[in-house]
């Protein structure tokens, strides 16, 4: 049975969430108080596995609205969470070989639960009694049928079936009629008891195909050290605890379940446990990509404690430590970091879960403490494993928990204020909060970067004027049937001469990358990277190898005069080679001369005028850009 779509009303801050389809994986984004735990607790309500339902009105129902819906006899009839689920082939098979084929004019049948009766999971489903009573009343033999007549439903069979079986007389045919009706009530009552009807039926066998729901938040992380008797109770009667119920499902796993705390065999439960610590650990390394040398060890300790009358007893204790084979230490869960302690505490939570394959996994802000590479890990893990054979909703606000290529699955929750509550919806357009859109923009605009790095020929330069006049004189260069950079090398602007470094920091160990340095590059800065081995030397090439200025830059490349006549352009001004002086930088002799410019208003004067521009360029300076593209390919793969 899979989870098709559902709706939350009267939930806290939901007044209606309105209908929400669910896929194979759902992400639900919003700001923090939009309603996203709301929204996946409710569905939590319909059929947990991991704790009591806990539906109450007192603690659930808008509180701004409870009184007047009290008055108004609204509440009376509330219902906060509906579902709406699909059954399988085989689901339907099984159904329709209890009963009869067609029983289910649909496929899809709807689950809820009202404040009204919370223990109560209510089952809607689309019944053809004539499908089921037509072939039973045919199978009669035909003095029973024309005594019952055509009864609509199995009550009403049942009813015709008794009054036949109590004859009024002696004769031939009411005994045959009477001994046809006892057949036909055991009949009935093989299949649907002494009072079942065929809906009662249909919906008990219709309740235990209902996929049970697992949620998993932060505050069901795991303690480092538990009091061992309250886990023990939780074993046995749940805890509203999550921490604590966290706990006692891992100690479900390794069949620890007695009935009282003085009948356990602590050496025989340690050994269960260093089991499941074996598995536990394994589990986590498989997934825990950012140290694999830690093992989890899980034990019981007792410890002998006396008051001050000398009254001794035996204090026990649930303890869940790591230990770093790196460092050769060991210590308590929670005092490892957050993100790790969130990781370890999910997946042992799931363990005792983890065969049943229709569960609903409901994760709120799963590895929200986590490194955004842990993240990203995180995302894939539930994707490729955890949804192999179970749905998947759960709630972020981090771009790096959201899938660009699959938007088409997140939810986008807005709380709108009290007269309206917090709404769903997958239509970004639907969104009047630009704040609630947050993470979608940033991982489009994670994923857009990223997509710049894609193939293998990246040159970064220090700014856009670098871009300009090595884009268009390599396209001229190419024209004249003379080396030029591939048609599939990417320029990279660093924006700015101080931002290369970091730039190469953060992506030289990731792509194959070609820097060019101009005279403004922090040359030191860039060493240490080659020191520490995220570039190689050989990938970083120097304007000042292909002109005779010292520490030039891009703009050293043009002969003087054609790079002054383009300032001059720009600027509005008659200056000429023989105002400026020194034999530096073209840049710094202008300066000099005049005032301190904007390379790019060059730069763009050049585009403007581009025909003209290169049309004028000197075969000096056609030639140390060639030398420049050349030995920009040489460097690259």
């Amino acid at each position: 049975m899979k989870l098709k779509s559902f709706r939350v009303r009267v939930f806290r801050n939901i007044i209606d969430s309105g209908e929400v389809t669910a896929d194979d994986v759902t992400c639900i984004v919003g700001k923090n108080e939009a309603g996203k735990s709301a929204l996946l607790q409710a569905l939590h309500t319909l059929n947990p596995a991991n704790a009591a339902s806990n539906l109450s009105m007192l603690d659930e129902y808008p509180r701004w609205l409870k009184k007047e819906h009290e008055i108004t006899g609204v509440i009376d009839d509330a219902v906060p969470i509906t579902a709406t689920f699909t059954i399988s082939d085989s689901e339907l098979q099984d159904i329709e070989d209890t009963f009869e084929p067609g029983v289910l004019d649909s496929r899809e049948i709807v689950a809820s639960r009202s404040y009204k009766h919370p223990g109560t999971l209510n089952i809607e489903a689309q019944i053809n009694y004539a499908a089921y009573v037509d072939p039973f009343i045919n199978s009669l033999p035909a003095v029973l049928q024309s005594a019952i007549g055509s009864p609509g439903t199995v009550d009403k069979l049942r009813a015709l079936v008794n009054e036949c079986i109590n004859q009024k007389d002696d004769l031939p045919e009411s005994v045959e009629i009477a001994g046809a009706a006892r057949d036909a009530a055991a009949r009935l009552a093989e299949t649907f008891g002494p009072t079942k009807g065929l809906r009662s039926a249909i919906d008990d066998l219709l309740k235990e195909l209902v996929p049970r729901t697992f949620y998993f938040s932060t505050y069901a992380q795991l303690d480092g050290r538990y009091d061992f008797d309250s886990v023990a109770t939780a074993i046995k009667n749940g805890s509203e605890v999550e921490a604590i119920q966290t706990a006692a499902d891992f100690l479900k796993l390794a069949r620890i379940a007695p009935d009282a705390a003085g009948d356990w065999n602590f050496e025989e439960s340690n050994a269960e446990l260093e089991s499941v610590s074996s598995l536990l650990t394994k589990r986590v390394t498989d997934q825990w990509h950012q140290n694999a040398h830690l093992k989890l060890r899980v034990s019981i300790e007792a410890k002998q404690v006396t008051d001050g009358y000398q009254n001794s007893r035996i204090e026990r204790y649930l303890q869940f430590r790591v230990e770093d084979t790196r460092h050769d230490f060991s210590n308590r869960l929670d005092r490892r970091s957050t993100g790790f302690r969130w990781f370890v505490s999910f997946i042992a939570a799931f363990l005792e879960f983890e065969k049943e394959a229709d569960l609903i996994l409901l994760l709120d802000e799963p590895g929200l403490s986590l490194h955004a590479r842990a993240q990203m890990d995180l995302l894939d893990t539930i994707e490729d494993k955890l949804a192999k054979d179970r749905q998947i909703l759960y709630s972020t606000h981090s771009p790096f928990m959201v899938r660009t290529n699959s938007l088409s699955r997140t939810r986008i929750a807005e709380d709108k204020g009290p007269e309206v509550g917090s709404t769903v919806t997958n239509d970004a357009g639907m969104v009047s909060d630009s704040d609630t859109l947050f993470p979608l923009q940033a991982a489009l605009g994670y994923d857009i970067v990223q997509s710049l790095f894609i193939g293998n020929k990246n040159v970064l330069v220090e700014g856009v004027s670098d871009y300009i006049y090595l884009s268009m004189i390599s396209q001229h260069l190419k024209s004249k049937g003379r080396a030029s950079l591939a048609d599939d090398t990417r320029l990279l602007p660093a924006g700015g001469a101080t931002n290369i470094p970091t730039f190469i920091s953060l992506v030289g160990t990731q792509l194959d990358i070609v820097v060019l340095l101009d005279g403004n590059s922090p040359r030191q800065r860039i060493e240490n990277t080659i020191e520490r081995g995220r570039l190689s030397s050989s990938k970083i090439l120097s304007i000042a190898d292909y002109t005779d200025v010292r520490e030039a830059d891009i703009e050293d490349l043009f002969a003087p005069e054609e790079y002054l006549k383009l300032y001059n352009q720009t600027y509005k001004t008659r200056l000429k080679i023989a105002d400026l002086n020194g034999s530096d930088r073209i840049v710094k002799r202008i300066e000099r001369a005049r005032t301190a410019f904007d390379h790019g208003e060059v730069a763009a004067q050049f585009l403007r005028t581009l025909d003209k521009s290169l049309a004028s360029l000197s075969d000096e300076t056609l030639q140390r850009f060639e030398d420049t593209v050349k030995a920009i390919n040489a460097a690259l793969p």
